[in-house]
């Protein structure tokens, strides 16, 4: 079996739109349909239905049953040979949302390159629950998740207590508390209480983002009703609309260290609690244990963890005198 052919058949699986696979592979159609041909021709049988509409026939199923096996296998091999003849080559599938590589990836892809610049990095943006499918499905190898899974063979550790913090300018307390935004403040030195800022106005992560419920969770926990200024899937924003006194805003650890440079210099940043303690938004790095990773692989993971390190080891309680 040519596997070649059977890598383009799992891939047409996915969209089932010979235009839109080509495409996405830049290939011509005529090759991407060629190959398909041969891998019927090897089966004596259709593995699709053209019409109305491309769908997989029963012997497409049973194929592609059998490909995601055949495809890792095959990739797993050719890293093992890859560390035997040291070649230090490879691509590393890697997945994660955009507010954790944004940062991180600039700043360990030096170091990782200069040991092993002949290997690349194929990178997946999305959610934590689709990553996890992903990685379980054998299309990535490693990831980061807020999500921590107890699955046989997997790696699911502890990379990043992100803390939450609160974010609010001088001029944001005294426009809404006046004389008393001082003692707001000392109050909230070690950790912010959301019924002390409850007249504010908040930039808000939309549930059901697992920041958004958690955030969600600390304002019912306080029993307070939150005015929305802005309502939002991603706290991009948050630090500009804090920085020009519009509304507070939430961060955690990450996004929050390169964050904090570019802030007004009135903002004030408070650890906030839950049920008086601190709440994070915990990150975890997540592989396979049980599947073959070559040396640049395992370099890599290494790099995260020392990366994370340190920002685990940060406090970024900023509060104005």
């Amino acid at each position: 079996m040519d596997l070649e052919s059977l890598h383009y058949f799992a891939e047409l699986t996915k969209d089932l739109n010979m235009t839109q696979t080509a495409k996405r592979l830049y290939l011509s159609q005529q090759t991407l349909s060629n190959h398909i041909a041969r891998l019927e021709r090897y089966c004596g049988t259709a593995l699709f239905y053209r019409k109305p509409r491309l769908s997989l026939t029963p012997a497409g199923l049973a194929l592609l049953h059998f490909s995601s096996s055949i495809l890792t296998q095959e990739r797993e091999f050719k890293e093992v040979l890859s560390d035997l003849i040291d070649e230090s080559s490879g691509v590393i599938r890697f997945g994660a949302s955009f507010v954790r590589y944004n940062y991180m990836l600039p700043s360990i892809l030096p170091t990782f390159s200069q040991r092993y610049p002949q290997v690349s990095l194929q990178l997946t943006d999305d959610t934590s629950g689709h990553l996890m499918a992903k990685l379980d499905q054998g299309e990535l190898d490693v990831i980061l998740s807020v999500r921590n899974e107890n699955l046989p063979g997997l790696s699911s550790t502890l990379l990043l207590s992100n803390q939450l913090y609160l974010l609010v300018s001088d001029r944001l307390l005294e426009q809404y508390y006046g004389p008393a935004a001082q003692a707001i403040k000392e109050q909230s030195r070690r950790g912010a209480q959301l019924e002390d800022f409850a007249k504010l106005p908040f930039l808000l992560i939309t549930p059901p983002n697992k920041l958004g419920t958690l955030i969600a969770n600390c304002f019912e926990e306080a029993g307070v009703i939150p005015r929305v200024y802005l309502s939002t899937s991603y706290m991009r924003m948050g630090g500009a609309l804090a920085s020009q006194g519009l509304c507070a805003a939430f961060s955690t650890t990450m996004p929050l260290y390169k964050l904090q440079q570019n802030l007004a210099e009135d903002v004030n940043v408070f650890p906030v609690l839950y049920k008086r303690h601190p709440v994070s938004h915990d990150l975890y790095l997540a592989y396979y244990e049980n599947r073959y990773h070559p040396q640049y692989t395992q370099y890599f993971i290494q790099l995260l963890r020392e990366y994370y390190s340190q920002i685990d080891a940060l406090d970024l309680t900023r509060i104005r005198e």
